[in-house]
């Protein structure tokens, strides 16, 4: 290509230079590695950001524990384990939660009971004698 002067249009600031130095796309836009080569401070810019942007990353991927998280889960043994534990964990606390909740349950039924609560010591009254009649005695 041959090194012909252009005037800048006063709209674009970076139609500066030759020709050869400004091609444009199609739709008459300049190419970013053009723009590069008229303003270098703008691409130290660039890459100062991305490097903060790169830095972040790295930080947040520290923080989460990406490294163990990727291990665990390409490892089919270490899976499987974790798995397995997770599993025991979570059925000894659904057991153990219900009979707590149970146990709350039956005492507060219990107290009102012995209060005389009107309904539900007459249900315990009923279930009694229930119970009575499924053994075959009276009350």
């Amino acid at each position: 290509m041959s090194h012909t002067e252009t005037t800048p249009n006063p709209g674009d600031r970076f139609a500066s230079g030759t020709i050869e130095q400004n091609e444009r796309t199609n739709d008459g836009t300049l190419r970013p590695q053009d723009l590069s080569k008229d303003h270098p401070f703008e691409l130290r810019h660039e890459v100062s950001r991305l490097n903060k942007q790169l830095e972040d990353i790295s930080v947040a991927l520290k923080k989460g524990d990406f490294k163990d998280l990727v291990e665990n889960y390409t490892d089919w043994k270490k899976r499987i384990i974790s798995n397995f534990t997770a599993g025991i964990a979570r059925g000894l606390g659904l057991s153990v939660g219900t009979v707590v909740v149970i146990a709350l349950l039956t005492w507060l039924a219990s107290v009102m009971a012995s209060l005389g609560v009107p309904y539900v010591s007459d249900f315990f009254d009923y279930v009694g004698s229930l119970i009575q009649e499924g053994r075959g005695g009276t009350k």
